[in-house]
């Protein structure tokens, strides 16, 4: 009851706003932009969000500022993202247009990408992720760089210094002119990552140490843009990532940290070439791109002065991709779309475990896509859009995937330039296919190449509202969804001894998604900004018993909180600047049957409190500053996956230095 009042008053506060703004009229950005977000559910985090601290990863960043939920295994471990109670391999990610989703499992570990690496992303919703890609059955995540033109010459280094010996150095080069933009970064993060925890799970709640966390992360980026003045812009950007990541024990192991050794070693290089062209009525691009990943698992034991392999598994995927684009304006209340793109993926898995039971695979597969979309505003405060796709996998086709957006702009926004505001009226129909991963169809035992595609379909709608005064500026957005899927991917055990997946579940995922930002400029410099974000998202099986013990029937799904929510809060004065985070996830159950009569039933509910003060200077043409940084500020004691201890109170300072040259 509590929530729906929260949400009446929201409602209640933008129509008081849009009373208020009667007068005023749409704001005329130039509709090409304006009609392409047509009826979208999205999420937008600028530079100054990804950017405010060197040591955070893209799974931080989207644990505080979005209505995602991260599944993460550990500081430094593995991160996955959920939206809307759907699984991991629900959720297609791009980067700078090309899909970087493991061709192997479907997913993405966002503990992987560095936040100092993305300069813009964009969090598509449910339907709203069709406009980028397929696949997406709970939504899409768009990483881009962005080039830096007419910037001058920028240099940046951070260095972050933290509990646990953990250090972390950021260095960053850019150069922006008239037709050249260049942007060179560095990210490099050790530590040793011991802190101490209350081990719950063993008699006595001994306190014990984080055995064999450690991480050594290096990350290189360079980017360079070219444009001609005539409407073509060219960029090449390349990524490579080295990471070595011991892998903690769980809080049940009893084993001796110094007699086994778990660790995994990653190392990836990505890039991306891109040619688009602006002219008149005409937007037209072209892309190509690779990925190159070596996945190395190994896990034995040191005793006696010789090792024993207890797993052994090696990954080599490759992804080449071409893409091109265009979009067409032939008048001002229209504007078509169409994209096509080809992937190809080649994995070698192999798996030399004693263990193990049979030989992994070494395939290629190739991926096709297409999509037209048109957008149409037959009135001044509608528009409307459909988007058709067609994917194929090697030689399977999934039947058309059809989607539908509309908005009604229900108050105009002003023409005045410091006041304005609006309110929209959003909605969408999708359907939506995901076709199996790589290890769903070829590992080895298990792998099922019978699986047919997951099915969904979706609807959503919800009300934008925007106000804008001198002083102050506020955007809210509240929508619902109802999501059906069927034909879920789910790994059981069966009769042989060994798992395999299976087409066996339904899901019926519904909910609501709050998000809130405002920003204030009061009096003597002060100034004040907060946001905040809710989701409610039961996640509920609908799928038939498959024992007749089964009591997984209407129960929420595994892992899934059906309550998160954040705040971010900044207060600043004149060279000071004050942040305070708070983060919050209801229970998650850990068994199908929802069962909390055992006390590895669930998960207990958490709410996380960070806090940092940052101190800026400015000397002629060099910025510098120094940052504390309290993470967990109330100690808090909390396992996001279970047996996997997270830290307690711990602390980072940062020192920046900022030197620039004008161009």
């Amino acid at each position: 009851m509590r929530i729906r009042l929260t949400l009446l008053e929201l409602l209640g506060c933008c129509a008081m706003f849009a009373q208020q703004e009667k007068q005023l009229h749409e704001v005329q950005v130039t509709a090409f932009r304006r009609m392409k977000d047509t009826g979208l559910q999205q999420t937008v985090l600028d530079t100054t969000v990804l950017h405010q601290n060197v040591a955070l990863s893209m799974s931080d960043i989207l644990t505080q500022h979005s209505t995602l939920f991260i599944k993460s295994y550990g500081r430094a471990t593995e991160s996955t993202a959920e939206f809307r109670g759907t699984s991991p391999s629900h959720t297609q990610v791009l980067w700078n247009g090309m899909k970087i989703n493991s061709p192997m499992i479907g997913t993405v570990d966002f503990s992987t990408i560095p936040s100092y690496f993305v300069d813009q992303a964009t969090l598509l919703h449910g339907a709203s992720s069709l406009t980028r890609t397929g696949g997406g059955l709970g939504g899409a995540v768009d990483l881009h760089t962005k080039p830096l033109f007419d910037q001058g010459q920028t240099m940046q280094y951070i260095q972050g210094v933290g509990s646990f010996r953990t250090f972390d150095q950021f260095l960053r080069y850019t150069y922006g002119g008239k037709r050249w933009s260049s942007s060179t970064r560095a990210v490099y993060s050790t530590s040793k990552n011991d802190f101490k925890y209350t081990n719950y799970d063993k008699i006595g709640r001994p306190t014990e140490r984080n055995r064999s966390g450690y991480f050594d992360d290096l990350h290189l980026m360079q980017d360079a843009y070219y444009r001609d003045g005539k409407g073509n812009r060219i960029g090449l950007i390349g990524w490579y990532t080295h990471s070595l990541r011991g892998l903690p024990f769980l809080s049940v192991d009893y084993k001796n940290d110094t007699d086994f050794k778990n660790e995994h070693l990653l190392d990836a290089a990505r890039t991306v070439v891109s040619w688009d062209r602006t002219i008149n009525d005409w937007n037209v691009g072209a892309r190509g791109g690779y990925v190159w990943q070596d996945n190395q698992y190994d896990y034995y034991t040191t005793r006696q002065s010789y090792s024993t392999d207890i797993t052994h598994a090696r990954s080599r995927s490759q992804q080449g991709y071409v893409q091109a684009n265009a979009d067409w304006m032939p008048r001002q209340n229209w504007l078509l779309t169409t994209d096509f793109a080809l992937y190809y993926n080649h994995v070698r898995s192999e798996d030399k475990s004693p263990f193990h039971i049979g030989d992994n695979y070494n395939l290629g597969r190739a991926e096709y896509n297409l999509s037209l979309s048109a957008k149409w505003r037959p009135v001044k405060n509608l528009s409307l859009s459909t988007v058709l796709r067609e994917e194929c996998y090697r030689r399977d086709f999934v039947p058309v995937i059809p989607a539908l957006f509309a908005e009604y702009v229900i108050t105009p926004a002003a023409k005045k330039k410091k006041t304005g505001g609006h309110l929209i009226l959003k909605t969408s129909v999708a359907r939506n296919y995901r076709y199996p991963s790589m290890d769903d169809l070829y590992f080895q035992p298990g792998g099922n190449p019978n699986l047919r595609p997951e099915r969904g379909i979706t609807y959503d709608g919800g009300l934008e509202c925007v106000v804008q005064r001198k002083d102050f500026s506020m955007k809210s957005n509240i929508s619902a969804f109802d999501s059906y899927i069927t034909d879920w991917i789910l790994w059981t055990p069966n009769a042989k001894g060994y798992w395999q997946p299976s087409n066996l579940k339904r899901v019926h995922s519904y909910g609501t998604e709050v998000m809130t930002s405002v920003e204030v400029k009061m009096k003597h410099q002060w100034k004040l900004g907060v946001t905040g974000n809710y989701a409610f998202t039961p996640s509920i099986n609908k799928s038939e018993n498959l024992a007749d013990d089964d009591a997984s029937y209407g129960k929420q799904l595994v892992y899934v909180p059906r309550h998160s929510a954040n705040i971010s809060g900044r207060l600043s004065w004149r060279t000071w600047t004050l942040r305070y985070q708070w983060t919050f996830y209801s229970e998650r159950f850990t068994t199908t049957s929802n069962d909390v009569s055992y006390i590895t039933g669930r998960l207990l509910p958490y709410y996380m409190n960070d806090v940092s003060l940052e101190k800026t200077f400015q000397w002629k043409k060099v910025h510098a500053s120094i940052k504390g940084v309290v993470n967990n500020l109330l100690g808090s004691e909390y396992v996001t996956v279970l047996s996997r201890p997270m830290p307690g109170r711990n602390f980072e300072i940062f020192i920046e230095i900022k030197p620039q040259w004008k161009h």
